[in-house]
């Protein structure tokens, strides 16, 4: 199948308006949209606005001007989560760091016995897979002046508390999985919760982590990893449709009400309000009372 020929941005605002009945409100306003994003990436903040029998074809009345609007409010709600999301990673990182280093020594990470032995299923050694991960990220950044210390007064030797900045999120997610159950167990308890829910929100969390960081869709998007949730929650996940509420849910349990949560529930009040003429609460997930739920 031969590839679309391009468009200039006057063809495609009338490829949009005559073939997928996409209204165009401001002609002008309409070339400086698809000047600062192209049409490809806004399409998916179209998706649940076509017509049932036409998927070509826009539900009558939808314009340009609401499809760039859904993806603004996108990447300020990405924005607002990602630095939340930044301030549980990095807690996360030094409880763990500290846990381990006083149980087991300064360079414990590199130890299989002081983990449990797990395999990837490509059958992968998942302790190995994430040392070597490690010593490459060592080398890409061997010229950021902690770690060209490490190399030149320790010979390459990274105790804990310095490696675990070097670990990914995904890493990190995979050193608490191997952990010992005891060990997690104690890590759990700092968040009041059982090791396999905490497990199953930091996977949620690196998910939604790596949407916001890569530049993805999260507005209306499926997410593969759903949060456990506590019996008073569960009604927030729809059987087979995984949307962000219930991932807010879990930043707000891990958070505990403090400061950090505060800030985020202020800024995703006022961006709520701010785009509520375009937002669907139901395509992120968000109950009609979202604002009663997050308050309690």
């Amino acid at each position: 199948m031969d590839l679309k020929p391009a468009l200039s941005y006057e063809e495609q605002i009338e490829h949009l308006k005559a073939y997928h009945n996409l209204h165009v409100d401001d002609y002008d306003e309409a070339i400086r949209i698809l000047k600062r994003v192209n049409y490809y990436r806004l399409s998916g903040y179209g998706i649940g606005l076509k017509e049932k029998d036409n998927r070509e074809k826009y539900i009558e009345g939808t314009s340009l001007e609401t499809i760039y609007r859904l993806y603004s409010f996108d990447s300020k709600f990405k924005n607002i989560l990602i630095h939340t999301i930044e301030q549980i990673e990095i807690q996360l990182r030094a409880q763990l760091s500290n846990y381990l280093a006083m149980k087991y020594g300064a360079e414990c990470y590199r130890n299989p016995e002081n983990f449990v032995f797990k395999q990837t299923k490509d059958g992968e050694e998942i302790h190995s897979k994430i040392i070597l991960s490690f010593d490459e990220e060592c080398k890409r950044q061997k010229n950021v002046p902690f770690v060209k210390h490490h190399f030149q007064k320790y010979d390459g030797h990274f105790p804990i508390w310095v490696a675990i900045d070097l670990f990914t999120f995904g890493n990190l997610c995979s050193l608490y999985d191997i952990m010992k159950n005891a060990d997690k167990a104690e890590i759990a308890k700092l968040y009041s919760t059982k090791p396999n829910y905490l497990e199953g929100w930091i996977l949620s969390l690196v998910e939604v982590r790596n949407i916001c960081a890569h530049y993805g869709r999260l507005y209306n998007l499926p997410l593969k990893q759903a949060p456990f949730l506590y019996k008073e929650y569960k009604k927030y996940r729809k059987s087979g449709i995984n949307k962000v509420f219930p991932v807010i849910v879990t930043i707000k349990r891990m958070l505990n009400g403090n400061d950090v949560w505060n800030r985020f529930y202020n800024d995703l009040e006022k961006l709520m309000d701010e785009y509520s003429d375009v937002i669907r609460l139901s395509f992120i997930g968000f109950p009609p009372d979202w604002k009663d739920v997050l308050n309690n």
